[in-house]
């Protein structure tokens, strides 16, 4: 097996490793729902929301429902994509087997697969000087404008959403006294004619990460391995005979793309942590746009790379539906599980690299599993 190297690598897995934005549309999701009976005398009782944080929307619009009854619900508010809803709780309601977890919101209820929770927004550490290498930093709005230059008259290239990952290279301070951070674009392509580039966004929408996070989780233990198995739409995490982890994820479907049909199953095998990187840039070929395979997702977080292909476990921000084939072939997983396998696996991840490799003979990755 040959060794990586960042340019043929880039290559590959911009095309590859991506998930479909494109899924099965809100009313045939709903159209499935089901919910046990509830006898008429028995009053539910009122959910316990205590604690109310906000969640994006991630698809068109999503309708929330005074009640969980399917029969007699009405629809109370109807909120659209990048929009944010206070939500708390969990609660079981009508969906397919896979997922019948709705939020409790301050009017009612909303079903939980088109949504990604937030954190309350707090104002962040802002860099006026990142050094020479620079920063890591954390998207923690639900939206945050890419521009071409440190100006909102510059054009707009992209829309940073909630929990993306970038690399700031400089900051500048406008004559408003605003400080911009310019982000790396490491995405290329020659066959689109597509070279690595920048966008520039507002520091105050992000998080910085401080060096001290970049750090191991239990480097000590032995014989660590994932398990993904593919029928059961799940992820193990173990060390030696122990589990440590565990999780629902999304790995890859088919896709029409014109007249074809192409598969994007994720390959079954063995395999091992062959490259990690924090942040990527994951895109489709231009051949695919306008097709239900089409996606361009800037700030992919926290990805483990484990073939040469470009399939990875990676975090998710464009849904929260779990327990379903629907990606490119790599393995979707909550972004706090991303985070979680990026720092527990081997090879460890050093804060001033963006591509650690495992495939080379200093380095005992960590074995994954495709069953």
């Amino acid at each position: 097996m040959s060794s990586l190297n960042r340019r043929n690598f880039i290559k590959l897995a911009g095309a590859a490793a991506g998930s479909a934005l494109l899924s099965p549309t809100l009313d045939a999701a709903r159209s499935a729902l089901a919910k046990p009976y509830v006898p008429p005398e028995e009053v539910p009782p009122k959910p316990p929301f205590v604690d109310y944080k906000p969640a994006r929307v991630l698809t068109s619009a999503v309708t929330v429902y005074e009640s969980l009854d399917p029969k007699t619900r009405k629809a109370v508010q109807t909120v659209r994509r990048d929009q944010t809803i206070d939500v708390a709780g969990e609660f079981m309601g009508p969906g397919p087997e896979r997922n019948q977890t709705w939020y409790g919101t301050r009017k009612g209820y909303v079903y939980s697969a088109w949504m990604q929770r937030m954190e309350r927004y707090r104002t962040p550490k802002i860099y006026t000087d990142v050094g020479d290498w620079g920063i890591w930093i954390e998207t923690i709005v639900a939206v945050a404008p890419a521009y071409a230059e440190p100006s909102e008259q510059s054009g707009l290239r992209y829309r940073y959403n909630y929990g993306t990952i970038f690399h700031v290279t400089e900051a500048v301070t406008d004559a408003s006294g605003r400080v911009w951070y310019n982000t790396f674009d490491e995405y290329a392509s020659k066959a689109d004619n597509i070279a690595p580039t920048n966008h520039w966004t507002p520091a105050i929408f992000f998080r910085p990460f401080e060096r001290d996070e970049f750090k191991p989780i239990n480097p000590r233990a032995r014989d660590k391995r994932i398990v993904v198995d593919l029928g059961a739409q799940a992820l193990t995490c173990y060390e030696g005979d122990k589990v440590v982890l565990t999780s629902r994820v999304a790995t890859g479907a088919a896709f029409k793309v014109g007249e074809e049909t192409i598969d994007y199953s994720t390959p079954r095998g063995d395999f091992s942590a062959i490259l990690k990187m924090p942040t990527r840039h994951m895109r489709a070929p231009e051949n695919e746009r306008d097709t239900s395979a089409w996606f361009d997702l800037p700030g992919v977080p926290w990805s483990t790379f484990f073939t040469y292909e470009g399939i990875a476990i990676h975090g998710t921000y464009w849904h929260n539906d779990y327990g379903l084939p629907r990606s490119h072939g790599c393995v979707n997983v909550p972004i706090e599980v991303a985070k979680y396998i990026y720092f527990w696996t081997e090879p460890e991840t050093p804060y001033e690299d963006d591509f650690v490799q495992g495939d080379i003979p200093e380095v005992t990755a960590t074995q994954i599993a495709v069953v």
